[in-house]
């Protein structure tokens, strides 16, 4: 597996990275700096993973908040002049901008908080979380997390299969919806027994018996790492309450 650039990279610099993007986000009104943020996602994914296709499965999602937000303040905006009206229904000059600014700081906020869990693996972000002084047994549920998720997934398609077998129609997306009521409880009761599994295996194992414990590596910023951090945050402090961008 080739191993990519961002792999790396000490997690306490990325999560500066993402909440420099994410802040600055929040704090800008201009629709060019949303742009530039999305674009320094898309760029720096390319530059240090070589592929941005992670971002595909969102774009239906985009598309249904961008519809919401638009639909929102189309309705509800009363800023501007009115330049459209109908029965009681008004659409003043201001609903476009607003909905289009709301749109993309949505997915500039998006983007810059996958681009951060996408980079980090698991067990970068449990050193972190232990750096941070938070006690091992919650920053391992992060850990648990990713290793369960692909479980479920298993267990949904073995399922899908088994129902698909008696008869059910499983092809194409209308029928996937149709089939959801009759593998949601099969799903919920093998998540269930699989959770009761996993307890039982950390219990037998003295998971949290002690205070502490061992990994098989450790965070260490390098002397570039640290000046890229204190870069990253003098720049957001400058551009955003001295350039107010």
């Amino acid at each position: 597996m080739k191993r990519k650039r961002s792999d790396g990279l000490d997690p306490r610099l990325k999560l500066i990275w993402c909440l420099v993007l994410l802040f600055t986000a929040l704090l800008s009104s201009s629709l060019r700096t949303q742009i530039i943020i999305i674009a320094l996602v898309f760029f720096t994914d390319l530059f240090l993973t070589g592929s941005v296709k992670k971002y595909r499965i969102l774009l239906l999602i985009f598309l249904i908040v961008a519809s919401q937000l638009f639909l929102m303040q189309l309705l509800f905006n009363r800023e501007g002049v009115v330049i459209w009206q109908w029965g009681i229904i008004e659409i003043y000059s201001g609903a476009m901008s607003a909905a289009l600014l709301g749109v993309l700081r949505t997915v500039a906020i998006s983007l810059s908080a996958i681009q951060m869990m996408t980079w980090t693996p698991s067990e970068d972000a449990v050193l972190m979380l232990i750096g941070y002084r938070v006690p091992y047994r919650y920053a391992m549920l992060i850990t648990m997390a990713e290793r369960f998720l692909p479980l479920l997934k298993e267990e949904y398609a073995s399922i899908s299969d088994s129902q698909a077998v008696r008869g059910v129609a499983a092809t194409g997306l209308i029928n996937r919806i149709k089939m959801l009521p009759l593998t949601v409880m099969p799903l919920i009761y093998r998540a269930i027994r699989r959770t009761s599994e996993i307890a039982l295996s950390m219990e037998l194992r003295g998971f949290g018996k002690s205070e502490t414990r061992t990994f098989s590596k450790e965070l260490c910023l390098t002397t570039t790492e640290i000046i890229c951090c204190f870069l990253l945050l003098i720049a957001f402090i400058v551009l955003n309450f001295y350039f107010h961008i």
